[in-house]
């Protein structure tokens, strides 16, 4: 038997936001990711935890506890 997780439109949300975000400036720390969209940052560690799960996101270790998200290259895929 497959699971499937139904994804709620809101987190949808979310991640398409991010996602632009993320295209249009750059690799962002999770906080900056959290004040530039003015979502929360547990919702935001939601959403890049989604998206990196599902190949679209990268995230490198900056501070111990500080990772930097980028948009992952399609062609180049990790």
């Amino acid at each position: 038997m497959k699971h499937t997780i139904n994804q709620s439109s809101g987190s949808q949300s979310v991640d398409r936001k991010l996602l632009r975000l993320l295209r249009q400036n750059g690799a962002q720390t999770i906080n900056v990711l959290a004040t530039s969209t003015g979502f929360a940052w547990g919702q935001v560690f939601q959403s890049v935890d989604r998206l990196s799960r599902r190949g679209k996101v990268s995230l490198t270790a900056v501070y111990p506890s500080e990772y930097c998200v980028s948009v992952r290259d399609a062609a180049h895929p990790g």
